[in-house]
């Protein structure tokens, strides 16, 4: 409208100039119907800038009225248009300061109106912190219909689902994703925190080969976790010896992974199989320590575990302040009952570092060689070691 009444305001001034330049106004004779109009033509574009500014303020008559009569709170245009988003903007900063009474009631205001969803997102990120996840869900949802929004307010639901431990219907909602969302590393990684909640081991383990370059450092984490309850499940369900038999039908690959070994190793110690544990640890690090397999010698319970003994004398020759390896051999001595080589390892363990459980086996040794004060000496040391931030 504004570049409308310009030109016609340049047509004026045209006219303007032109008749005092050739002082002629030019001459308008019209004649219809018995209808006579004599007039110059600096008055007919006057005319005419009148009937055309008379027929801009009908048309928004015309739709305001329109706009009142169906109910919509726009009818002022823009000035409702700017006072909705104002609301929208004074909604998030509120949400981002952390005021969530004050987003809460700005977002309210504009819960109608189209901002792509993110209005319904950032309520419903308002109400989770107020305490209402049947309302937040409900935005959500809503959501759900703007497609620029769809893909976050999936998400806020998948998270409200783990946090309610739904897991099915978080896995519901991942796979009803398009393929190039599935895709995404932040889906991938909520997908796999669904699948671990649903305790579905293998689907897990499947779609982890895929996984390693989105999931990054949580890779091994979840490979671990994965193996443990593939094994424990195998294991609880159909025995030690069906444990054992899968592990020799996986996959070599699978067989030379250390997160694999780790969690077959933890599910052979769980099951009290300490022998075969040993051996697997033994036979798996032939080439050196591996440290997802290290902690795991502290488990074995054994009268004379000689292989693992000398496994780990062997390695600490080779590095002699490596204090995981002096803690792994004092508990795997202590627990065959050689205090002396436990206490030994031990000792020099704590004089690199002040660890808490290593503190405790120390008051254990102490008191089972009837040294009480030296046992509550190191027992208390254990109690200030932990109160440390």
């Amino acid at each position: 409208m504004t570049k409308i009444l310009l030109v016609l305001l340049l047509l004026l001034i045209g006219l303007t100039v032109g008749a005092m330049v050739f002082d002629d106004r030019g001459y308008v004779f019209v004649e219809f119907s018995g209808w006579v109009i004599e007039m110059n033509v600096f008055s007919l574009a006057i005319s005419l800038i009148f009937i055309f500014v008379g027929f801009l303020l009908i048309n928004w008559l015309v739709n305001v009225s329109l706009k009142v009569t169906s109910g919509s709170r726009n009818w002022l245009g823009n000035w409702g248009s700017r006072k909705h988003k104002k609301a929208f903007h004074q909604g998030l900063i509120a949400l981002a300061e952390s005021n969530y009474p004050e987003a809460q009631s700005q977002l309210s205001k504009v819960e109608a109106i189209d901002f792509d969803g993110i209005n319904l997102l950032a309520q419903g990120e308002a109400e989770t912190q107020l305490g209402q996840p049947n309302k937040a869900v409900s935005y959500w949802q809503k959501a759900l219909g703007h497609k620029s929004s769809k893909l976050a307010a999936t998400l806020c639901l998948v998270r409200h689902d783990l946090q309610h431990q739904d897991a099915e219907q978080a896995l519901t909602r991942i796979q009803a994703l398009s393929d190039k969302q599935k895709q995404q590393a932040n889906v991938i990684k909520i997908w796999a925190q669904a699948l671990v909640q649903a305790k579905q081991w293998d689907t897990l383990k499947d779609k982890l080969k895929g996984w390693k370059k989105a999931l990054g450092d949580d890779y091994s984490t979840l490979m671990l976790q994965a193996s443990k309850g593939s094994f424990a499940e195998i294991a609880s369900k159909q025995g030690a010896s069906e444990l054992k038999l899968n592990w020799l039908a996986q996959p070599r690959a699978t067989r030379k992974d250390p997160a694999q070994q780790g969690a077959y190793v933890q599910q052979l110690l769980d099951q009290h199989m300490y022998s075969d544990a040993e051996l697997v640890l033994v036979e798996q690090q032939k080439s050196g320590p591996v440290k997802e397999l290290v902690p795991l010698f502290k488990q074995i319970v054994l009268p004379n575990p000689t292989p693992s003994i000398k496994c780990l004398e062997s390695w600490i020759k080779q590095d002699e302040n490596n204090v995981d390896l002096l803690s792994a051999l004092a508990h795997l001595a202590f627990n065959s009952n050689d205090l002396v080589l436990a206490e030994k390892a031990l000792a020099k363990a704590i004089k690199l570092e002040n660890r808490q459980a290593d503190l405790r086996l120390m008051a254990d040794i102490k008191e089972a060689l009837n040294q009480q004060g030296l046992a509550l000496q190191f027992y208390k040391q254990s109690l200030a070691h932990d109160e440390k931030p």
